[in-house]
């Protein structure tokens, strides 16, 4: 069933929604990144496009900006109408969305990005913005996280099987030896924000900014 948002976005989408074409599609195992053509706009790290789906859905992505456009950079398994929608597009279709606006800021600095396969793009889009000053921390049983991430000009990732919380928090701590002062922003699942804040925090580490993308279960969170 189409969400109430999407329906006021439907209305509005002559007027107000903003425009770009698919310009290109690539597939790297469960991942896909897309090429978008517009305007040129100012686009701040940690930015969101609240994408309007054929089936008057709205989903959310962090934009990457590059020359002429943006990428994203989507996971096909996450399921619902997103997912359908990342698996379907193809080169010359229009994308209409609200954006980019500022969804997660972080002030100027280093950051480590927490998170699993639907964080990899604000952790991309800092790296952009902050290039040398990112450091990513990717929980995931995906083979293809390095190669998806690189994709997107993003080198300095470590990965962890997504239950294993302990080595998230040790990897997040070398990371900290790197970049010290560094602020971390945990994002992805719920659970997953949950479970690493808390260890974080146990391990004395506070200066932390979370954000959840999805919740088990429910749909459509922004």
């Amino acid at each position: 069933m189409a969400s109430m948002k999407g329906r006021l976005f439907r209305i509005f989408a002559e007027s107000r929604l903003n425009r770009s074409t698919v310009d290109s599609i690539e597939d790297i195992g469960g991942f896909r990144r897309v090429g978008l053509r517009c305007q040129d706009e100012p686009t701040p790290a940690g930015s969101k496009l609240q994408v309007l789906l054929p089936s008057n859905d709205v989903r959310t992505y962090t934009p990457i900006p590059i020359p002429g456009g943006f990428l994203l950079l989507g996971w096909k398994h996450a399921g619902g109408p997103g997912a359908h929608w990342l698996s379907e597009i193809g080169p010359g279709d229009e994308l209409r969305y609200v954006g980019p606006q500022r969804s997660l800021e972080i002030p100027l600095g280093p950051v480590i990005v927490i998170g699993d396969e639907t964080s990899i793009a604000l952790a991309a889009s800092f790296e952009h913005d902050r290039p040398g000053q990112i450091r990513a921390v990717i929980a995931s049983d995906s083979g293809e996280v390095a190669e998806a991430s690189e994709s997107v000009g993003l080198s300095m990732i470590r990965t962890a099987p997504p239950v294993d919380t302990d080595h998230i928090a040790d990897l997040v701590e070398s990371a900290m030896q790197e970049l010290p002062g560094a602020v971390i922003a945990i994002t992805g699942g719920s659970e997953l924000v949950l479970r690493v804040r808390s260890s974080l925090r146990a391990r004395g580490l506070e200066k932390i900014k979370a954000k959840a993308y999805w919740i088990p279960g429910k749909t459509g969170l922004d």
